[in-house]
């Protein structure tokens, strides 16, 4: 009867502590969901935000590749979310770090899906989008971490959200610098210069095992040469070139110095190369300029052939430095396969097949 009694009082004191427990518990949902909905109101907010900084530097002068875009938006973006998101949560440290990650991960994948940018213009940004966005969210991570009370206010946070837009009327302002860069290659072919000066005029009909493996045109997919025709002889002919995608341009001939030079000038008549290129980065655009190119044969010692690509670009970004990095590399990329189909050709050539 004793352990009856006892137990019987204790089964009430059990059903309360049950009861505070839900109760508890219903409050502090009940204390979350509004949190929550001002998270999700911020998000929402930072992406109109965003895609509205992007319309504008898009259509005004200056273009997307700015400060505004590459700079100060990922900043201010990764720092309203990382405000908002920790008010009333003890973010740790990893949460601060993870913001700026997944930011950028969604800029790329909304760049992609939504407002048709490629993957190089895509890969290129990305750098900014992450080191500016840990940039953003640090002085936020230190304050969150010095004060015990955590700030309820989001009337700071949005005022995040104006900079982008102050920076888009510096961006209109200021003129970006101009810069030209030269990309060589260069191989050595055993073969005399005027036998690889008949396989440069044309290269007629590439076959998808030709050239080398590359970086750009194999990971990133950039298109290869399928075939190359010369329409006359000297100063003023035209070398039509059809890449893959069916893309064509123009090189037009201005020095012809047979067995040492060919030089000419890009000509884009045929809009294939505008619309299945990175408006970002049109070989005729705001931004990049590719103007001439050509070969120059050196004639060596023991009777073998130096082939000298190059090309000639100019550039107008305010990030000159790094653009020209990514246009040693692809350029280079390409330069180097079309020597590798060369070079494959005449060493054909040279062992009695057919080029």
């Amino acid at each position: 009867m004793g352990v009856a009694n006892r137990a019987s009082k204790g089964h009430p004191a059990r059903q309360g502590g049950e009861a505070v427990t839900a109760r508890d518990a219903s409050e502090k949902r009940a204390r979350t969901r509004p949190r929550n909905w001002k998270f999700v109101a911020a998000i929402i907010t930072a992406l109109a935000a965003a895609l509205a900084v992007y319309m504008l530097a898009e259509a005004g002068a200056g273009g997307a590749i700015g400060y505004a875009l590459l700079v100060v938006l990922p900043a201010a973006l990764t720092a309203f979310i990382a405000w908002v998101g920790s008010m009333g949560r003890n973010w740790p440290r990893r949460t601060f770090l993870l913001v700026p990650v997944w930011m950028a991960l969604a800029a790329a994948v909304i760049g992609a899906a939504f407002l048709r940018e490629g993957v190089v213009c895509l890969l290129m940004a990305l750098p900014f989008w992450m080191l500016f966005g840990y940039i953003g969210i640090w002085p936020v991570y230190l304050y969150r971490r010095d004060r015990a009370r955590v700030d309820p206010a989001t009337f700071r946070a949005h005022g995040l959200l104006l900079l982008p837009f102050l920076a888009l009327l510096a961006d209109q302002q200021l003129k970006p610098p101009g810069e030209t860069r030269v990309v060589v290659r260069e191989i050595v072919v055993d073969a005399p210069a005027d036998a690889v000066w008949a396989q440069l005029l044309a290269i007629p009909a590439i076959t998808a095992d030709e050239g080398r493996w590359n970086m750009s045109q194999d990971i990133l997919r950039l298109p290869r040469p399928v075939a190359a025709h010369l329409q006359g002889e000297g100063p003023g002919a035209i070398r039509d070139a059809l890449w893959q995608e069916d893309i064509r341009f123009q090189e037009i001939i201005t020095d012809w110095e047979p067995g040492a030079a060919l030089q000419w000038r890009f000509a884009f008549p045929d809009p294939s190369i505008h619309e299945r290129t990175d408006r970002h980065i049109e070989p005729h655009g705001r931004h990049l300029w590719i103007d001439t190119g050509g070969y120059r044969l050196i004639a060596m010692a023991d009777g073998r052939t130096k082939v000298r690509l190059w090309t000639r670009y100019h550039l107008a970004t305010p990030f000159n430095a790094y653009a020209g990095w990514w246009g040693e590399r692809i350029l280079g990329d390409i330069q180097d396969n079309v020597l590798a189909i060369v070079a494959g050709r005449l060493a054909k050539s040279m062992a009695g097949g057919k080029p």
